[in-house]
């Protein structure tokens, strides 16, 4: 085989490797993950020139997480996905906007926080955060949020544990969801998983990412982090969502392989 032969073949089986994503192909991703990536690099050079102000820093967190959703709809590994979570965490906590908060936006770095297990000094890094947007933001544009807060107080100690909100913010979206923290019958709690997930997609029919596989250079995947916090924290079986097209899966199970290979490799090592 000739080296172009080679190169040829290699690309073409990257290409057919299978991605998570359902919708879209590993051409399609690649595009779309250039184009961020471009974005981060440019908008840090403005930074390091000198001008870092909170749009700046916002839109490179956003643009972050964008990448985390692309890279994850194609066959990324979870701890790369965690390296680029912890790099442009910085930037989201000094993007702190209490005038234009975007709730959708803090969901997923707080979500995506307890997926990739994120250490407890960052947590606390995010529960100050979202502490100061309850106390400062106008109320007419954020609701101390109990979703919200049962995923922080998941990783709080029990004398810790913030007790403050007592409502959801958007209930008709998410009551589905939060009843599952309310479940103490795990037989009830997989039904209501299952069931949620099912109806995930148009629950969000408002949101502004709905439909964006229809759309030039939009789509980033479809995956709910929010409803894989929730059944991470409460270990609800999830074992018939692991082909589902929206629930991330590998996300809620990626340390489950670590896991076995160290007690593996500690009882081979006891033999």
């Amino acid at each position: 085989m000739g080296i172009f032969d080679y190169f040829f073949s290699h690309a073409k089986q990257k290409q057919d490797k299978p991605i998570r994503d359902k919708i879209k192909n590993r051409t399609y991703f690649e595009k779309v993950l250039e184009k961020r990536m471009t974005e981060i690099h440019e908008d840090k050079l403005t930074i390091s020139n000198g001008c870092n102000n909170l749009f700046i820093n916002r839109v490179i967190a956003d643009n972050s997480i964008d990448v985390i959703f692309v890279k994850y709809s194609m066959d990324a590994d979870i701890k790369e996905l965690k390296d680029i979570y912890m790099d442009s965490l910085s930037y989201f906590l000094h993007g702190f906007e209490k005038e234009n908060p975007i709730y959708n936006d803090i969901l997923n770095r707080v979500s995506l926080g307890v997926l990739l297990n994120i250490p407890d000094d960052n947590i606390k890094q995010l529960i100050t955060y979202v502490q100061q947007m309850d106390e400062q933001a106008k109320p007419a544009d954020w609701t101390p949020d109990l979703l919200l807060w049962f995923m922080l107080n998941s990783r709080m100690d029990e004398d810790k544990i913030q007790t403050h909100a007592n409502k959801l913010a958007f209930p008709k979206l998410y009551k589905g969801l939060f009843k599952l923290t309310q479940l103490s019958d795990a037989q009830a709690a997989k039904k209501a998983l299952i069931d949620y997930i099912g109806k995930w997609y148009n629950l969000n029919k408002d949101a502004p990412w709905y439909n964006n596989h229809l759309k030039t250079s939009c789509y980033r995947g479809y995956w709910a982090w929010e409803v894989a916090a929730v059944a991470k924290i409460l270990h609800i079986d999830d074992s018939d969502l692991k082909d589902n097209s929206f629930y991330p899966y590998d996300m809620v199970h990626w340390e489950d392989n670590s896991r076995n290979y160290r007690r593996t490799t500690n009882i081979t090592n006891s033999i």
